[in-house]
């Protein structure tokens, strides 16, 4: 009974604040700024390009068969939760913010390196030739990707208070 009474006290004291609390301090209106800026880089880190345009990258990249494309999706979802169980399992143990700074920095240069591998697959084509390097490098930076985005937009976002930065 004592702590209902208690936790139902702590809920009264809280209901009292105001949405305005959150920006009155330049304290509070820091963590808001890195919360927001937090889900907007992990929104716009092109995980979601990856997977909405999957099946358009697979066949840019020779893989043009239902099977195949059903193949790597499966290998990289399973990939994906390798690598998204060990980063959580160890991510706790480096600095937060040198791990979203490298996160973004590799999710960058795997980027540019697809960009490049795709935009050779293109000249291939426009050639009438094919560049089976081009494709199997874009495959392999595609698989890549995953542990990039996990090391800092995965278990990061959501495993410690934003007090640490």
């Amino acid at each position: 009974m004592a702590q209902i009474k208690s936790t139902i006290a702590i809920e009264l004291g809280h209901s009292k604040q105001s949405w305005r609390d959150m920006i009155r301090t330049p304290g509070m209106r820091r963590r808001v700024l890195i919360a927001s800026m937090m889900g907007l880089f992990t929104q716009m880190s092109g995980n979601t390009l990856l997977s909405y345009y999957s099946s358009l990258l697979f066949g840019m990249m020779g893989y043009t068969t239902t099977f195949a494309k059903t193949r790597i999706n499966l290998a990289n979802n399973c990939w994906s939760l390798l690598t998204a169980t060990i980063t959580a399992l160890i991510i706790t143990r480096f600095k937060r913010r040198f791990m979203f700074m490298l996160s973004a920095g590799l999710m960058c240069v795997v980027f540019i390196a697809i960009t490049v591998c795709f935009q050779k697959l293109g000249e291939a084509k426009v050639a009438g030739v094919k560049n089976g390097a081009a494709g199997i490098a874009a495959l392999v930076f595609y698989f890549s990707y995953q542990p990039c985005y996990n090391i800092g937009n995965n278990a990061l976002t959501y495993s410690k208070s934003l007090h640490y930065y």
